[in-house]
């Protein structure tokens, strides 16, 4: 009844029940627009946060010089004066250790570069650490003496050969 006194004083005709409820869960174009909107930054929103909370740990890169520790380590072998075989024995044993050295820091989350490929930056040098390590494993080679009377005749040869040149006694030492 109340429909029809409504109707009577605004002169327009009432809306039904069925379609003032349809009115209610209308939306304009712009209101599905912006809750498509809304659902879509919720969904990134919640992908961003579990990408982030899910990232790995961020590693620590170090800076190691390898060609000089084995260069230095090649030279005293070459001067030890020691058999080839025996040699390369020891050598092979060196660059087994030195390369389980290498693996470990890469195992606790470090990322090895060696020092030639580092141009700028400040990477902390892991290289004295290292051959600690690796000396505390296999002794370093020591220099051979010079025992032959021969070799101390070259020896002498050679600060003569100096010392004729103009370089001086102390030159050849």
């Amino acid at each position: 009844m109340a429909d029809l006194f409504d109707e009577i004083e605004s002169g327009k005709p009432a809306e039904s029940r069925a379609a003032k409820r349809s009115r209610i869960f209308a939306l304009s174009r712009v209101e599905i627009v912006l809750a498509i909107a809304f659902i879509a930054a919720l969904a990134w929103g919640a992908w961003v946060t579990r990408a982030l909370v899910d990232a790995p740990p961020r590693q620590e890169l170090v800076q190691l010089q390898l060609q000089g520790i084995v260069g230095e380590y090649l030279q005293a072998q070459a001067r030890s004066g020691k058999e080839q075989s025996q040699a390369a024995r020891e050598t092979a044993q060196f660059m087994a250790v030195l390369d389980d050295r290498v693996a470990a820091l890469s195992n606790s989350g470090k990322v090895v570069l060696v020092r030639e490929a580092v141009i700028g930056g400040d990477i902390p040098d892991v290289t004295q650490a290292v051959k600690r390590q690796v000396y505390a494993k296999v002794a370093m080679p020591r220099i051979a003496q010079p025992q032959s009377a021969s070799a101390t005749a070259v020896h002498n040869e050679m600060r003569g050969f100096l010392a004729a040149e103009g370089a001086g006694d102390d030159a050849g030492e």
